[in-house]
């Protein structure tokens, strides 16, 4: 285990920072030194403290190179645990796979060598490693297991016997949300701290992780970047395909496996535009016989599916067999026909009705109306939490949002992100509301203040009014801003290992540092007017009640996150989460530290306490929870069109087969039911 560099040079600092300040208080005291050779004495451990913190966070990041060995073991196993749960979701109840089969489409120019002409999902692991350079284009129509196949090469090669610990880790990444004037590298490592942050996967690890070359990018939905109507040269997909094939490691062209409807990227290859250096793979449809062995499988009475079976084998081009062509209308058509009366247990619906129905849109229309109750009834845990009529209606709704986001160059038309739903209420409805609170917020601080302290014109009423003032509007200035900062979290669970352990209590050392140094500015600006000696000494008293405010934050900080130690492999709910602990965290903290700082100014410990309290709560969640904060003014207004609790609902949804996780976002199980929930906002 590497042993930080940087424990000792912060002991050493704080000893010689506390000496220095001491003796100057004693010459100052005793001596009559001058004021400004007393303030060097006390400032003079400054620079060279900088400068040995510099060194060692030099020497920290030259060794970090040590620990690249384990982060990447630890990275693949929290991704093998994410994809493998996430691959149970698609495939249902049962775990029933079809063994989907795909074929090679060669390429005009530029084709990986070693690809085979045909393969199917068991063999995709072997297929791919024998690919030169391991670069792949998965395509396919609409719901033929694009996903699930990427998925199933993940796994697998997370898991094949001739793996070792310094081979690249498969990532799946959503290709919706990537603007794309951000590079490539930079927009992984970003995605991939915030995947995997609450397994301890810091921005500068995944930084490392992927400028490395650890990190083999599956990249899904290049199809979903772009509405039909964007014209070719502002598509976004064409860029991706730019920088992917720019993606260069020290061999050259570097892995990297990407999915996409076939009619999308045939329209792109129209204008050579394509992945480079790749092998490009298409999905075959279901066959009769694959989609027989699959409703067999399904199903508890597989009688009941007979004359569904024997349309399907007599008739292989008819109406039903091109309805049910793909794993997905498969899927759909045996989650609807399974579902059972709550109280009876009988079926509620047989497959022969599938034979009347006159088109395919017709099948999928009656399919996708009968799969949301269905997957609800056989939610794993609580089927009965919430109705069909409303998972109908809070689901069109989060579609139809979507649905307008799409006009947007760089908006993702799939991702749903908890923190940036609150356009969902209005633009304007939501700033207004929340620059109503702060103003509010700010009110009742500005009277507190006013109904304690004398108003003049001294110089000190007059610092003190600017600066309440300063606060205040900036406070509502950040209520009203459109742009929402990126949720913070604290990591907690990462405290379990001893490196860390020390990490934390370094960063612990630096804080009471500053806060040292907040006491001394303090302390000289009041010196200015009491004296020096009375000065610093008012500075340390400051920096005691800093100190000790400090102390409470991590506290409560602990006590309100600790629930991320045993916190599943990704949750899109933890960054909302994270940052209103954050903010609320530090809430008593600040203010304690305000209120103990106003105290030893004489003002009465009652007042400041409050008065502190305000003050914190104003920068906890203006200053630091933005993200968290605009969430909760948002779920005020849209109450009625959206359930108060909408992360449980959206994990309800997820584990009810009816959502699908991709790094901290939610996305609807397939396009086709996001996009009829948009055409259907009734039940």
């Amino acid at each position: 285990m590497r042993r930080s560099r940087t424990r000792r040079p912060a002991a050493i600092y704080a000893v010689l920072q506390v000496v220095a300040v001491v003796l100057a208080l004693w010459l100052s005291k005793h001596f009559e030194v001058a004021r400004l050779s007393a303030t060097m004495i006390a400032l003079a451990p400054t620079l060279p403290a900088a400068c040995l913190a510099w060194f060692a966070y030099r020497d920290d990041r030259r060794e970090a190179a040590a620990d690249t060995d384990a982060t990447v073991k630890r990275l693949a196993a929290v991704v093998a645990a994410a994809e493998t749960r996430q691959r149970a979701q698609l495939i249902g109840p049962g775990a029933h796979r079809i063994d989907v089969t795909f074929h090679q489409r060669t390429e005009p120019a530029n084709n990986a060598t070693g690809a085979a002409d045909h393969g199917s999902l068991t063999n995709i692991v072997s297929y791919y490693q024998n690919l030169s350079p391991a670069r792949l284009a998965i395509t396919g129509e609409p719901g033929a297991g694009k996903t699930l196949l990427a998925l199933d090469l993940i796994l697998g090669l997370l898991t094949h016997p001739g793996r070792t610990d310094t081979d690249r880790v498969p990532v799946r990444f959503s290709l919706a949300d990537w603007n794309t004037d951000h590079p490539l590298q930079e927009w992984l490592a970003h995605q991939l701290h915030q995947q995997f942050r609450d397994q301890g996967i810091t921005l500068a690890d995944a930084t490392m992780l992927v400028d490395g070359y650890h990190v083999l990018p599956v990249l899904d939905g290049l199809d979903e970047m772009d509405t039909d109507a964007t014209p070719a040269g502002r598509r976004r997909a064409a860029r991706v395909l730019d920088k992917l094939n720019a993606y260069q490691d020290p061999t050259g062209s570097a892995p990297v496996v990407l999915t996409c409807r076939t009619t999308q990227y045939e329209e792109l290859a129209i204008l050579d535009l394509r992945m480079r250096e790749a092998t490009r793979i298409q999905l075959d449809p279901v066959t009769s016989s694959q989609a027989t062995a699959y409703l067999t499988a399904r199903s508890t009475n597989p009688g009941r599916w007979r004359p569904v079976i024997d349309t399907l084998t007599t008739a292989p081009g008819g109406t039903l067999a091109r309805s049910l062509a793909t794993p997905w209308r498969l899927n759909l058509a045996a989650t609807a026909y399974e579902e059972r009366h709550p109280d009876t247990l009988t079926f509620l619906r047989e497959p022969d009705h599938l034979l009347t129905l006159a088109s395919p849109s017709a099948v999928r229309d009656h399919l996708l109306a009968r799969y949301l109750p269905a997957s609800a009834q056989q939610h794993p845990t609580r089927p009965n939490r919430y109705r069909p009529d409303q998972t109908h209606h809070w689901l069109a709704a989060l579609a139809a949002h979507l649905a307008t986001t799409a006009s947007a160059s760089t908006a993702s038309s799939t991702d749903i992100v908890l923190h940036e739903l609150w356009p969902m209420a209005g633009l304007r409805r939501v700033r207004t509301a929340d620059t109503l609170l702060a103003a509010l917020l700010t009110l009742a601080f500005t009277t507190l203040l006013l109904s304690q302290v004398s108003i003049g014109f001294s110089p000190r009423q007059l610092v003190g009014a600017s600066v309440s003032v300063l606060l205040a509007l900036g406070t509502i200035w950040q209520a009203s801003r459109t742009l929402v900062p990126e949720p913070q979290t604290f990591q907690l669970q990462r405290l379990r290992s001893p490196t860390h352990r020390r990490q934390l209590a370094r960063t612990i050392a630096v804080g009471l540092a500053l806060g040292l140094a907040v006491g001394l500015t303090f302390g000289l600006m009041v010196g200015l007017t009491f004296g020096l000696a009375v000065g610093l000494a008012l500075g340390l008293a400051v920096w005691l009640a800093l100190a000790l405010a400090v102390g409470l934050t991590f506290g409560l900080a602990v006590g309100l996150t600790a629930h991320l130690i045993d916190a599943p492999p990704t949750d899109p709910r933890h960054p909302v989460r994270d940052d209103l602990a954050f903010g609320l965290a530090l809430w008593p903290g600040l203010g304690l530290a305000f209120g103990l700082a106003g105290h030893v100014l004489g003002r009465t410990l009652g007042f400041v306490l409050v008065l502190g309290l305000a003050v914190g709560l104003a920068i906890g969640l203006y200053w630091l929870a933005g993200a968290g904060r605009r969430y909760l003014v948002f779920l005020l207004c849209i109450r009625g069109r959206l359930p108060w609790r909408l992360g449980a609902f959206l994990h309800w949804a997820y584990d009810a087969g009816l959502l699908r996780i991709s790094g901290v976002a939610y996305q609807f199980r397939h396009r086709e039911l996001q996009d009829w929930l948009t055409a259907h906002p009734a039940p």
